[in-house]
């Protein structure tokens, strides 16, 4: 608590007293604590004392970069506050090489490259710098300055960028972030991450080498902690699409097309049969089984379970093959590829290969553990891109690592039930779980919903005035109260549709779209002038719930007043989330409780928790739904409103 930069609220004093607690017992906590209570500061200011009176590097973990950016910002702070510190208060953003290495930012093909694409591609340039070849990286040409790097590195320490900051300030000196980024993480108390350095095992080796000390004086923080198990979950998941199927075979017939199997089948031909494949899984599985051209299964979704052994039999039937050679072409594909990439290495070329990343994902698919997986045919696309995925059930496979740490600190303003996230993740029933209530007033927030809307596909399909009047409640909150609105979509797809209606396009204020493809950049830039306009006549920001603006992104005072939420994010009741939900019913018995429910109210307390964020913001929330009252248990004060703009004007004029 002598770190802390700012005046303290009661619940800012029993959460660091109760991180400090954990960390003298080398213990794990799972806490709650709203949006906007400072939960980032607090973890920050009570992890750092405990550091550097112990000799201890903290690993702070993010899902997106807004929120890496945010606890650097905190740590100037509190670096600020503690000037007699000022040395030992130092840490590091780090980002991939896709955004920290600016070679890779201003070339289209290396930006889309993989951590692992990029990291062979890198370490050919560097190799070519240091023999004085043309082709090689001048950004590392000026890091092997030895003086140029210690200017950079002084200025480092001297200002404590942000990302961001940093990769300007190098570009402009052109000179290399990520190397540097390499040599300051030896000498930092803290490094903030993305969740893959610390949950993928390839990069995990890497920042661990670079931290130069073992685990257990490493404290980790997992920020916005509620994202990890899918974050895992993805992350552990493999598939194969139709699309990679056809880059292999363009691969193939580019670089050569060698026989496999003593001639019995060539590159090109075994992944022309994959396709078919996998076409005739989404014709059984997803569309039925077709009897005289009729689909007599009908499309409900567009994915279905496989049987486990499906592809590997088919595979063999096909071919008359036994098992063993299939795994010969699979080492064939493997070595193949690894040839592709020395080649496209030595040309200056990403150095990558579709071949074998099939080869990685046959290998993969063939031993997956059946109890952690569901394998699965998806049609996307327009039936044009149909993949087989292994998707993993349970995001325990990838979190072995969490017991090695000297303590891991969980935390979210949206986590309950806590339970659920610790069984998720496998952490053991004695980790300590606490929720910590809001320290923001109830009487500075209106969370309001309406009974005669909804976004009930099937409602919607027997009525279409529910739309209708849908669109015309967000039209008339957005021209009727002149304050910064923001209205979040259940998904891209449903605010698309929202966005082609007429009622829509008929608000008469400044509107901001958030894009799903949007750059960080663009989205910072974006969020940055929607906020400017909060100090004319307000305008309003169309956005996604579960996404990088309802989360980890501050509005406070008039930068948002209005949250209008259009319908329940529930999630597809597809193949995958009927796994997902049986997975959990066989291991907890709690399937709808973990899957669906506890989710679903995440995304909405994620969103409504943009409003307030200090104790003199206020703002009214309102839910588009007839479904907001099962989750009254989430959202205790919750309202009806049988006419919403007399209500919003009744509270935010009182």
């Amino acid at each position: 608590m002598n770190l802390f930069p700012y005046k303290a609220r009661k619940n800012q004093i029993a959460v660091m007293q109760t991180i400090k607690r954990i960390l003298n017992d080398k213990e794990t906590i799972i806490f709650e604590s709203g949006t906007g209570s400072g939960k980032t500061i607090c973890t920050l200011s009570s992890t750092l004392e405990h550091a550097l009176e112990n000799n201890k590097k903290i690993v702070y973990t993010t899902r997106t970069n807004a929120q890496q950016r945010q606890v650097i910002l905190e740590l100037r702070e509190i670096r600020n506050k503690n000037e007699k510190l000022k040395d030992e208060i130092f840490g590091v953003g780090i980002q991939g090489r896709s955004n920290m290495c600016i070679m890779a930012r201003n070339n289209p093909d290396f930006s889309k490259g993989t951590s692992e694409e990029l990291s062979k591609l890198c370490s050919s340039l560097k190799k070519k710098t240091k023999n004085n070849e043309e082709e090689g990286c001048p950004f590392y040409s000026s890091f092997l300055n030895k003086e140029k790097t210690d200017r950079t590195k002084q200025w480092f320490k001297e200002n404590l960028p942000t990302a961001e900051e940093f990769i300007d300030y190098c570009e402009k000196k052109k000179i290399c972030p990520y190397e540097i980024n390499k040599t300051l993480m030896r000498e930092s108390r803290i490094v903030v991450v993305p969740y893959i350095y610390v949950f993928d095992l390839m990069i995990r080796n890497m920042l661990f080498d670079n931290l130069a000390v073992p685990e257990q004086d490493m404290i980790l923080i997992v920020d916005e902690a509620h994202n990890l198990p899918d974050y895992i979950r993805d992350l552990y998941s493999a598939k194969l699409t139709a699309y990679m199927l056809n880059n292999c075979i363009l691969e193939a017939e580019k670089y050569g097309d060698p026989s496999m199997l003593n001639g019995l089948t060539t590159i090109t031909k075994f992944c022309k049969m994959l396709d078919e494949i996998i076409c005739d899984f989404r014709d059984t599985y997803v569309y039925g089984i077709l009897e005289n051209g009729i689909r007599t299964g009908g499309v409900k979704n567009n994915d279905a379970f496989i049987p486990s052994q499906e592809f590997e039999i088919e595979i063999l039937s096909r071919l008359k093959i036994t098992s063993k050679k299939l795994h010969d072409i699979i080492s064939d594909l493997m070595a193949y590829g690894e040839k592709i990439q020395e080649y496209r290495e030595k040309e200056g070329k990403l150095p990558r290969s579709y071949l074998h990343k099939l080869g990685l994902f046959l290998d993969f698919w063939m031993s997956v553990e059946m109890d952690q997986y569901a394998k699965l045919v998806v049609d996307v696309a327009g039936g044009n891109n149909p993949r087989i995925e292994a998707f993993c059930l349970d995001p325990s496979v990838g979190t072995e690592i969490l017991r090695y740490f000297h303590s891991t600190i969980h935390m979210s303003g949206t986590l309950e039930p806590l339970e659920e996230y610790r069984d998720s993740i496998g952490l053991s029933e004695d980790t300590e779980l606490v929720c910590y209530p809001s320290p923001f007033s109830k009487k500075n927030r209106k969370i309001l919903f309406t009974s005669d809307v909804t976004t009930k596909y099937d409602e919607i399909l027997k009525d279409d005035r529910v739309m209708d009047r849908m669109t015309n409640y967000v039209a008339n909150i957005c021209n009727i109260f002149p304050r910064n609105t923001m209205v979040f979509f259940p998904s891209f797809s449903v605010m698309s549709n929202f966005r082609r209606n007429e009622d829509i396009c008929s608000i008469n204020r400044c509107t901001f779209f958030e894009e799903q493809s949007m750059s960080q950049v663009a989205l910072m830039d974006l969020v940055s002038d929607f906020k400017e306009q909060s100090n004319g006549d307000g305008a309003a920001l169309f956005s996604v719930m579960g996404g990088r603006i309802s989360e980890g992104m501050d509005f406070p005072a008039e930068e948002l007043e209005i949250a209008v939420i259009v319908g329940i994010p529930y999630p597809k009741p597809t193949a995958r989330q009927r796994g997902l939900q049986r997975y959990y019913d066989l291991k907890f018995r709690k399937g709808w409780e973990y899957t669906v429910e506890a989710p679903t109210a995440r995304k909405l307390l994620q969103s409504i928790g943009r409003l307030i964020r200090d104790e003199n913001d206020k703002g009214v929330a309102v839910i588009l739904d007839r479904r907001a009252t099962r989750f009254k248990k989430y959202i205790g004060d919750l309202e009806e409103s049988k006419n919403l703009v007399e209500d919003i004007k009744r509270f935010m004029c009182r």
